[in-house]
């Protein structure tokens, strides 16, 4: 009959315990010694080699040899702990075994001393399983043992495990073994049993196993089994049902990119594969992760495990996406994660969130909010998108493409700064040429349409007020749009807005741009103007404005 790998090739001395140095070290000094403690506490995830070594430090306590290197396995000693037939090493599964009775009846045996070997081991496996009398039952005992006794705790939840229990032990936690170490010890398993495979195919073996060495060979197994082909990639990644990291990626970007209809379309074909919808989030999760890693890290590459033209979409996408984005897209994926937990649709409820995130306008976030902004200035930077005053269009329509409609415009405007090109230039004015500026501000924004500058002409329609003060004249815009204060406040905006308006209104002014939360520090007084827009947040306003305007995209 076939014998599992993991079972096969379960480490019997301390150097082949898999990624865990730190504690097979500590050990084998105690052994050398002879500082052993009488009780023991190894806490670790699944797989992580919890149980392994305890009966490997059952068998080095016990071994007759006469080589410093034990367990020597050869020793009638070892050979007895290893077919189970030494009464003095006990193994006892708590999760079946919990009940005080259970401990009680082990209190009585462990009066007596070993039958043949040196030391009585009691390895108790799942701990953490045992009820609150049954703790209490043991607090005893394991606080002072007959010498010959050494108590071994193994458990995956330490956290479940009363204090005065933990303060009676010397514990060591067991770390989740890496990829590489699983990926190395895969190979040598290959090579012993003539198994063909692909390097990456192990990686996706080692990346599923998420640090356990059983869960690693589990999965060897059973893709070995499968066929007498060569393990390759596409056959591990249909048997696990997991998602190719390449789709993973492309799923990312369509995300980011605010790709709606492609993201969906991906959750379709992978629904329709049969495949787990969770996994797919769960590697969309880990992906970000990596991608926020580079981030902080200044790219270094050793966090991640992908190939090289993978790798450099994903520094790419890390150099490029905001960290505030990244933030939220984390957090709802991680709320995503608990939703699907009890959901009883989850193909719905992975649409709805991957919509939520790949569509900002469906989130009320201020990161969302944040998101949809530079998503409409990109368009006004790329000159695929027009905005146009209420005041300009009604009664009239435009077309993006009609040269007519622009040759009509660009005669309205000439006529206009003719008629304005005799003046002589006014360096000091009053309330009535303010009130000029604003009532005329829309001739402004269609001069600097035809010159084509349509970024500066997105920021000035949503001004939020104008003032006059000590030969200066102020441009004030709402909080929301500080990155469109930078841009404006350059030498070549401010150069060329101070030319328009010269052009348009014969006035030669002083330009200074500023946020609405500045306007205290400027010490214009009360504003008197009446707001209708005055009790609703600024987030609401900056989305009414943008309704406010025809959006006319390429």
């Amino acid at each position: 009959m076939h014998k599992a790998l993991y079972r096969e090739y379960r480490p019997l001395k301390y150097e082949d315990v898999v990624g865990q140095e730190h504690i097979v070290k500590t050990l084998k000094h105690q052994q050398e010694e002879n500082t052993l403690s009488h009780a023991y506490l190894f806490c670790g995830t699944r797989g992580t080699g919890k149980t392994t070594t305890a009966k490997i430090l059952s068998r080095a306590v016990n071994c007759i040899s006469d080589t410093d290197d034990k367990p020597c396995n050869e020793c009638t000693m070892c050979k007895s702990i290893l077919d189970g037939s030494n009464l003095d090493v006990v193994e006892i599964d708590a999760a079946s075994n919990n009940s005080v009775d259970d401990i009680r009846e082990l209190r009585e045996t462990v009066k007596y001393t070993p039958n043949e070997s040196k030391y009585k081991i009691y390895i108790i496996d799942e701990v953490h399983m045992l009820s609150a009398g049954a703790y209490n039952a043991l607090l005893k005992t394991l606080e002072e043992p007959p010498e010959y006794v050494i108590f071994i705790l193994a458990t995956t939840e330490p956290n479940k495990i009363p204090a005065t229990i933990l303060s009676r032990c010397q514990r060591f936690d067991f770390k989740r073994v890496s990829d590489e170490d699983l990926i190395n010890r895969m190979k040598y398993i290959c090579d012993k049993e003539n198994i063909r495979y692909e390097d990456d195919a192990l990686k996706i073996i080692a990346r599923n196993a998420k640090g356990s060495v059983r869960d690693s060979l589990s999965i060897l197994d059973k893709c070995s089994s499968f066929s007498d082909e060569k393990l390759s990639a596409r056959l591990v990644l249909d048997l696990l049902g997991s998602t190719d990291p390449r789709q993973v990626l492309e799923f990312c970007i369509s995300v980011i990119d605010s790709d709606v209809s492609k993201s969906m379309k991906m959750i379709e074909a992978y629904y329709s594969w049969g495949k787990d919808l969770k996994l797919l989030v769960e590697d969309l999760i880990e992906l970000l992760r990596n991608i926020m890693m580079l981030k902080i890290s200044s790219n270094d590459e050793s966090l991640i495990d992908y190939s090289d033209e993978d790798s450099k979409k994903i520094k790419d996408m890390a150099s490029e996406i905001d960290t505030d984005e990244l933030i939220r897209i984390l957090s709802n994926l991680s709320e995503l994660i608990d939703k699907l937990k009890y959901s009883t649709n989850q193909r719905m409820t992975v649409e709805i969130y991957i919509m939520k995130l790949a569509s900002p306008s469906t989130d009320n976030s201020q990161e969302a909010l944040k998101k949809r902004i530079e998503n409409l200035e990109k368009l006004v930077e790329d000159g695929k998108i027009q905005v146009l005053s209420n005041q300009n269009i009604a009664g009239s329509i435009y077309s993006y493409h009609s040269q007519a409609v622009l040759d009509d415009n660009s005669q309205n405007i000439n006529k206009f700064t003719q008629d304005t090109s005799t003046k002589v230039y006014k360096e000091i004015i009053d309330d009535e040429d303010i009130n000029d500026i604003k009532s005329n501000w829309d001739k402004l924004l269609e001069q600097m349409k035809v010159d084509k500058k349509m970024p500066l002409r997105a920021f000035l329609a949503e001004k939020y007020d104008i003032k006059y003060k000590n030969k200066i004249l102020y441009v004030i815009l709402s909080d929301d749009f500080s990155f469109a204060v930078n841009r404006l406040r350059e030498k070549d905006s401010v150069d060329y807005i101070q030319a328009t308006m010269r052009k348009i209104f014969g006035l030669n002014l002083e330009l200074r741009f500023i946020l609405k939360e500045e306007m205290p520090d400027m010490d214009f007084g009360p504003d008197k103007e009446d707001n209708d827009d005055e009790n609703i947040s600024e987030s609401e306003k900056l989305l009414k404005d943008i309704a406010g305007d025809k959006l006319i995209i390429q």
